[in-house]
């Protein structure tokens, strides 16, 4: 097992060229990890980045290189984009200002290929106010802002599958929910009450792994049966994964887990990410910090593990 700790809360983890992009919220960094090597800062507040980072993604690469980064900045209510050269963002602009859509903090991201970009709020204040619905925001690759007709209860981690669908995990309903290309919702999967699921990841096989914020666990959804396109959409989640609390010191406590993201080609990308026991066995890197939100503001209990997959306790 590869873990890197020291984090404040490791959230909207993207694999890029081999290396585990990822926003460190409470730290105000957006951040790059090569397993193996120490992990750099990509973008901070000090050089124009967001005092809380959310979802990540990046434009189209071009002529002149790689495509810009994406960064959600989740209490401004916006989409960042910067020009990453040697390592570090510079020329840090504002991509799309979701203010006018949104009432209360934007939070996690899906950028397709072509750079339309899809960011989830909270739709409501979860300290003080019952759970409501709130639609996804899709932003053009121009910047141009735009409502959805579907709508979900705090739309969080969200991936297209094979299909194309957009999976978007519904962190106060505990349910993974897919929209189609027409808007219309269905359900992928129902998690027991309070679980709630957070960041998620698909798997080439088409297995969707989801983060449990409040259950402190990974989870697995079974593919969908390729000759029944409705086959099991709310068949029963199983738990692969449990984060053990940090016993001692001033972290002490239960750890919720945030996000994951499958390593779908390990040996393509990186040599680093193979595990020689398992050198034909994906990987899946998993983020988790202490459940208490204020002890995490307080003290690094946030870290990411690399685990094997095939490692797990699969069902």
């Amino acid at each position: 097992m590869t873990t890197l700790d020291g984090l404040g809360f490791p959230e909207a983890l993207r694999w890029r060229d081999g290396a585990l992009w990822f926003s460190d919220m409470f730290r105000s960094r957006v951040m790059r990890w090569v397993p193996g090597s120490p992990a750099s800062v990509v973008l901070d507040a000090a050089g124009g980045g967001p005092t809380v980072p959310g979802g990540l993604g990046w434009l189209p690469d071009g002529p002149e290189g790689p495509g810009d980064l994406l960064v959600v900045d989740c209490e401004q209510r916006r989409v960042l984009r910067a020009r990453v050269e040697s390592g570090r963002a510079t020329a840090v602009t504002v991509h799309a200002d979701l203010a006018a859509v949104m009432t209360h903090s934007a939070n996690d991201m899906h950028v397709d290929p072509d750079g339309t970009a899809w960011v989830g709020g909270y739709g409501f204040d979860p300290e003080h106010d019952e759970p409501m619905p709130s639609p996804l925001v899709r932003v053009s690759p121009d910047g141009a802002v735009s409502i959805t007709a579907s709508v979900f209860v705090f739309p969080n981690g969200c991936e297209r599958d094979a299909s194309g669908a957009l999976l978007v995990a519904e962190t106060f309903a505990d349910r993974v929910s897919l929209m189609s290309h027409d808007n219309e919702v269905t359900s992928r999967g129902r998690f027991a009450a309070g679980s709630g699921p957070d960041g998620l990841s698909i798997a080439p096989d088409g297995t969707v792994y989801v983060a449990l914020a409040f259950a402190g666990a990974l989870a697995r959804l079974a593919p969908v049966s390729s000759d029944d396109r409705e086959a099991g959409p709310d068949a029963e989640p199983a738990i692969v994964y449990r984060a053990e609390p940090i016993e001692a010191g001033p972290g002490a406590g239960p750890l919720g887990v945030y996000d994951c993201a499958v390593v779908s080609d390990p040996a393509l990308v990186n040599p680093a990410l193979v595990n020689p026991a398992h050198p034909d066995g994906p990987r899946i890197a998993v983020a988790m910090a202490s459940l208490d939100e204020d002890l995490a503001m307080r003290v690094d209990t946030g870290r990411i593990e690399l685990l094997d997959l095939n490692s797990l306790d699969l069902p």
